[in-house]
């Protein structure tokens, strides 16, 4: 009650307290009911527009705040010693980062999944990942996107370095160095206001740009370096617009920057209270001052939300302890601070520094932290700092509450950046105190030269132990040990020697598209029908090469507190099926080898039936490419070929000239029949969708509403991303889905009004094996126009079906018993106005 009554708590702020609950509440029920499904289909569609109004909006907001922005830095300008001690101290971390600091990724996984988004976002304008995909003439087209967990605000920053510097890695590679130097600056800005000292406030530039975590991640792609410069950013905004001085032109400019800030990590929504406390008298000072405010944050801050709500449950990690748990939390305390304190070397890499943390800076950081809370409780200072500071630290507590937040985990050491400023400010502010108090002993001593003691002392540990430790720079310190990195750099140089138009199998296809290569995962294949091999041969000159690195090798370590994931046993499948060259293997650099495969043939499949692929239809003909030896084609002898079940007629070039009375706006089917020299017979078919007036393919058709019992929907694939497969028969066109699931389709407006038809083949993919079969209803206007018999597993029914004159209709897969297995497809799916 005492508290209470030192707030001095009023009816209105009651009233503000109540309203801003029920915002906070409401946002809180619309995140635990958004499925999971919702949620990701929102983040690829609307992810990338999401972050990219909220980037338009804080420069516009920048722009109208400009000139006070001026005038108050100038209010503030430091004075001519300290800018040129700054340049000085700029110009050193330039030079020492530069010389002995590679640029290269640190976060293997992340980093490239930042560029990948990237591409998504440069191409597509879409918010998910383009996870395999094809270069085609400096462009990437997409064949799998899917979610991410990671924030898009680096995904953003980095499609524009690609708008500057052209799409891919090395473009990627050089965002982080220019923010890493803004935010020093800015941070030096902010505490020059707030310390109302100018060389403490460089002591803590200097402790915070001495960081080796910081300086490494400089010179990587992670997102760390972006949350530090937007945060730096937010703290000047804060410090030059005072309490008794902001209005809703000043927050105009901090919500955005706030939802930018949000989308750099999850977590990072955790940390917003002080930026509210710290206007508290303001917000108090109208009912719908604070509801606002919040509500305004929540929804530039929602993408970030709702990337949340779309893993929801989702658990990729090991370890003894649950994936969220206070027992995660007190390990990931007592290892972390092992961790910092670093007083190991490596002797077997000539005695480099095993992690990037200096112990002479934990053993400050403690010592000041102890300090400064004693001076807090005993003597009340810093209350409003150490208040502000606290609810800040609320996203620290939520990493140390997960698995991975343990630094044990080499790569997530960087965790650590999105605390550097308060641990310098709390380095600086601590030491600088120590002296104040240990002057009043001093005669000779004061305030001053407490923080010139302090500005040296920051200079000499930063700049020497950084030159001391130099080696252990150059021999990239920790990161050293992951040998993921080295492989992705060692290939990244390796496979631009390759032919432009290669196509490379590897565990992880989303790096591959990073470095400008065509890439598939082994999975996808290995579900490539022949058809589909055979295109893909041909499109790449016969360059096709399977890459196995770290991934395809060994298994996986469940007890491994990051279980990570192996591809081992399909890229010994791969080997097995198909007859492959070694074309390099590095046995020296990673501990294990490092091989590339070059596929030269599928085995138990003849050569000449590899060497066809067909096209579309296109100025009345159909083409196709050969990739056997040209002295064969004579030895060809032509049988015949069909479209729509009608004679076509050709030589056996290139192409197959088509009676355009043949060609019907709709669906087509093309079949050719060759026989080989070995006595072999090609039979090659292809489902051809030809666009035109009234007619329209389902999976273009706008989905209005849809259900399904377990994954994600997918167009052209099955629920598993494989080929569509009924009874061992491909299918080119349609929607890949899982029993029970209910789709609602938008009739479009070309075709609204009309008599329609709705042709399709249903039936129960060949991948279904052991499920207990599915029904198809086709539903309109609430009367259910068609009901399949049960089918089972590669069982399929083809079906004509008069939708009559509607604006949109279902169609509907009731499961069997259970669920399991009851993989349905909708293949060939199109309608049609009579």
């Amino acid at each position: 009650m005492k508290i209470l009554e030192k707030l001095k708590l009023t009816k209105l702020d009651w009233k503000i307290a109540v309203v801003t609950l029920v915002v906070l509440g409401a946002a809180f029920a619309i995140f635990q009911t958004t499925s999971v499904a919702t949620a990701r289909s929102i983040d690829i569609k609307y992810g990338y527009y999401a972050i990219l109004v909220t980037f338009i909006a804080s420069v516009a907001a920048f722009a109208w705040n400009l000139p006070e922005l001026c005038t108050r830095l100038k209010k503030h300008k430091p004075t001519g010693g300290a800018i040129a001690l700054g340049i000085i101290a700029l110009g050193v971390f330039s030079v020492f980062i530069m010389s002995n600091i590679s640029n290269m990724h640190r976060v293997l996984s992340d980093e490239t999944s930042w560029e990948s988004m990237a591409l998504q976002m440069y191409y597509e304008h879409s918010g998910g990942i383009c996870n395999e995909g094809v270069w085609n003439e400096g462009s990437l087209e997409c064949v799998t996107e899917v979610n991410n967990f990671k924030g898009k605000a680096m995904g953003l920053v980095e499609s524009f370095s690609y708008a500057l510097l052209g799409p891919g890695r090395d473009a990627a590679l050089k965002v982080n160095f220019p923010l890493y130097l803004l935010s020093l600056v800015m941070f030096f800005l902010a505490l020059r206001i707030w310390f109302k000292n100018e060389k403490l406030a460089f002591a803590a530039m200097l402790f915070l740009g001495g960081m080796p975590i910081y300086m490494l991640q400089s010179r990587a792609a992670s997102t760390e370096v972006l949350y530090v410069f937007l945060l730096t950013f937010l703290m000047l905004w804060y410090a030059l617009v005072p309490a008794k001085e902001v209005k809703w032109k000043h927050l105009a400019l901090t919500v955005p920057v706030l939802g930018l800030f949000a989308q750099t990590r999850q977590e990072t929504v955790f940390a917003f209270v002080p930026f509210a406390l710290y206007y508290v008298n303001y917000f108090r000072g109208k009912l719908w001052r604070l509801p606002l405010f919040v509500l305004s944050v929540i929804a530039v801050s929602w993408p970030s939300i709702n990337t949340m709500a779309a893993y929801r449950g989702y658990d990729f990690q090991g370890g003894e302890h649950a994936a969220h748990s206070l027992e995660n939390f007190w390990f990931n305390v007592k290892s972390n601070i092992v961790v910092m304190m670093n007083l190991d070397v490596d002797n077997a890499f000539g005695g480099i520094m095993k992690n990037p943390f200096y112990t002479t800076f934990t053993v400050i950081l403690l010592a000041a932290t102890v300090w400064l809370l004693v001076r807090m409780i005993a003597f009340k200072r810093y209350r409003r700092g150490a208040l502000l500071a606290f609810t800040f630290c609320f996203q620290i507590f939520v990493i140390l509450l997960n698995v991975s937040g343990t630094f044990e985990i080499d790569i997530n050491q960087r965790y650590v950046l999105v605390a550097l400023p308060l641990f310098a400010m709390i380095m600086a502010l601590g030491l600088c105190d120590m002296f104040q108090v240990v002057s009043k002993f001093m005669p000779k001593w004061n305030l001053e030269q407490g923080a010139r003691v302090t500005v040296a002392l920051a200079a000499l540990l930063t700049f020497g132990l950084a030159i001391y430790h130099a080696g252990s720079y150059r021999a990239n310190m920790l990161y050293y040990k992951n040998k993921l990195l080295g492989e992705e750099d060692y290939l990244h140089k390796n496979l631009a020697t390759y032919p432009k138009n290669s196509i490379f199998i590897y565990a992880r296809p989303w790096q591959m598209l990073a470095s400008g290569h065509t890439s598939f995962s082994e999975r996808t294949f290995m579900n490539w029908s022949n058809a589909k091999f055979s295109e893909m041969l041909l499109k790449s000159d016969g360059n096709i090469y399977v890459v196995r690195g770290q991934d395809g090798r060994g298994t996986v370590d469940r007890s491994s507190r990051v279980v990570g994931f192996k591809t081992t046993n399909q890229i010994e499948q791969i080997l097995e099926d198909y007859k492959t060259e070694t074309v390099l293997q590095e046995k020296r650099l990673f501990g294990y080898p490092l091989s590339v495969y070059k596929i030269i043939s599928k085995r138990g499949v003849s050569q000449y039936r590899q060497g066809f692929s067909m096209s579309e239809i296109a100025n009345n003909q159909i083409n196709w490419r050969k990739s056997f030896e040209a002295s064969f084609t004579g030895k060809l002898t032509w049988n015949g070929a069909l479209l729509n079940d009608s004679l076509m007629f050709g030589s056996m070039g290139d192409s197959i000239a088509i009676d355009s009375s043949l060609i019907r706006v709709g669906m087509n089917s093309a079949v050719i029949e060759t026989y080989l020299p070995d006595g072999d017979t090609i039979t090659f078919s292809r489902d051809i969708f030809v666009p035109g007036e009234g007619v329209a393919l389902l999976t273009d058709l706008k989905i209005l509403k849809k259900e399904q019992g377990w994954g994600e929907p997918q167009v052209n694939t099955t629920v598993e991303h494989n080929a569509l497969t009924l009874d061992k028969v491909n299918y080119r066109y349609g929607i890949g889905s899982h029993a029970p699931a209910k789709f609602k389709f938008e009739v479009p407006s070309a075709l609204s009004g009309r008599n329609l038809k709705l042709y399709v083949t249903f039936g129960m993919d060949d991948e279904s094996v052991g499920g207990d079969g599915a029904t198809f209803v086709v539903l309109a206007n609430g009367s259910e126009l068609y009901r399949s018999t049960r089918l089972y597993s590669g069982d399929s029914r083809a079906a004509e079906i008069s939708l009559g004159s509607v604006n949109e209709f279902e169609i509907v897969i009731e499961e069997g018993s259970d669920k399991d297995y009851d993989h349905a497809d909708l293949v060939n799916a199109w309608i049609k106005a009579e």
